[in-house]
């Protein structure tokens, strides 16, 4: 596939190269020269201003790509056949919207870096998007335009090949407490249930003494269930480890606890792990780099992925920070208070760093669902949650990508409010790890 404009550009760039490589796994050229284009005997778009020749394929171009600074922006935003689209374009362009700045607009996550009304944390919420207000957050909306542009490349030219779309399943785990009562410093275990005897919780409180004195296992060490599991539905998997210094939002086990340690050996003897930066690295400078060697000390590997603690996301400089320190892979493009696809697209994809307009070689991993999200921001039962997930799980089969899911060993505790959804757990497993029917 050949490609023509009038003008590179990084944005332009970036744009195909996902749209055509991530989205579509098509190889094409860019050109600016016009009579290298126009002689070219196979397939050939044409994105610009005016259409030029009547025998090619021609996007007509909004100006978005093709600018160089930040300016506030409202894309316009239509309906076309039931799937929202953003920058509609004059008539007279084979293609009814600017598909390219749509991509660009949403990877780049353009609208965080404008003012926003941020959460209580600072962060981006999902009110704030463009795709809550128009309807398509829980879409992953450039994976379906991806696949409807395919299918418009291949009936004006049959014999392009384009490889069929994929559905992948991913299950990960950030790991914020791995007990709940066992190895904690006394202070925590003696105001812990102080704060359930209070409070009246006294199931809280008779399982505390009881897993305190051996009688029962403490309900977040639930690890040899995963594994269980894991081995019978085989979903691709992945654990984030907290390892930050105690505080108010940071409760992990003490990093020199041998059992901790123990645990997370064994759990990268079998499966891929990450670091979860703490909470108090986002402000704490050095934070970050002692978590990451503590994790690389105890596994033996560098460490290259990595996802926020809480989720906490700021654009640029959190993905500045861990480019810096050689986390190559992130996975906190989502949101906590809503679920579905942050950056309109359910693949990995490269971030662009808007400020500096330069694409970079940190890769993006959205999720699409969060536990907490379904239970405590959504307010839904296991069974809504179970029937919520399926239903973006089918969607995406249709057209191809990663679904995501994000999952904590905390969730599994009835007693702090999870009873019913580790049976949604597994049944989640089940429908996402089946073959299509």
């Amino acid at each position: 596939m050949l490609i023509y404009s009038t003008t590179h550009s990084p944005r332009l760039e970036y744009a195909l190269d996902v749209l055509f490589q991530h989205l579509l796994s098509l190889n094409y050229t860019f050109t600016t020269d016009f009579l290298f284009y126009k002689a070219h005997p196979g397939p050939k778009i044409h994105y610009g201003d005016r259409r030029l020749t009547d025998d090619v394929f021609f996007l007509a171009a909004s100006k978005l790509l093709f600018e160089r600074h930040l300016e506030p922006l409202e894309p316009d935003a239509m309906v076309l056949e039931g799937r929202p689209a953003l920058f509609a374009v004059e008539p007279g362009s084979d293609w009814p919207f600017d598909l390219l700045a749509m991509c660009f607009y949403c990877l780049s996550r353009y609208e965080e870096y404008l003012e926003f009304e941020a959460d209580r944390f600072g962060r981006f919420p999902a009110a704030e998007s463009i795709a809550l207000k128009h309807n398509f957050l829980e879409r992953p909306i450039l994976n379906e335009w991806a696949h409807l542009f395919g299918e418009a490349l291949k009936k004006q030219w049959p014999n392009l090949h384009l490889p069929a779309h994929q559905f992948r399943f991913r299950l990960t785990f950030d790991i914020d407490m791995a007990w709940a009562y066992l190895h904690r410093p006394w202070w925590r275990i003696l105001g812990g249930g102080i704060a359930q005897l209070l409070r009246g919780r006294w199931g809280g409180l008779a399982e505390r003494i009881q897993v305190l004195r051996g009688k029962l296992q403490d309900p977040f060490y639930i690890f040899e269930d995963l594994k269980r599991l894991q081995n019978q539905y085989e979903p691709d998997t992945q654990y984030f480890w907290l390892l930050g210094d105690p505080g108010k939002y940071d409760l992990n086990a003490d990093v020199q606890n041998p059992d901790f340690r123990a645990l997370i050996q064994d759990i990268a003897a079998q499966y891929p792990v990450g670091i979860h930066p703490s909470f108090r690295s986002n402000s704490v400078p050095g934070l970050l780099e002692k978590e990451i060697e503590r994790l690389t000390d105890l596994t033996g590997h560098a460490v290259t992925h990595s996802r926020q603690h809480f989720l906490m996301l700021s654009l640029p400089e959190t993905y500045r920070r861990l480019l810096a320190l050689g986390i190559r892979d992130d996975y906190s493009m989502g949101y906590a208070d809503q679920v579905g696809y942050r950056a309109g697209i359910a693949s990995p994809f490269p971030w662009y760093d808007l400020p500096k307009e330069q694409r970079t070689d940190l890769m993006i991993h959205p999720f699409a669902a969060m536990d907490v999200t379904l239970n405590f921001y959504l307010k839904l039962s296991p069974e809504q949650a179970l029937e919520r997930v399926q239903h973006m799980i089918q969607e995406l089969r249709t057209y191809g990508g990663t679904f995501t899911l994000l999952w904590h060993n905390s969730s599994f505790a009835t007693h702090i409010g999870w009873e019913g959804w580790s049976q949604t757990f597994e049944e989640i497993l089940e429908y996402a790890t089946r073959e299509k029917d």
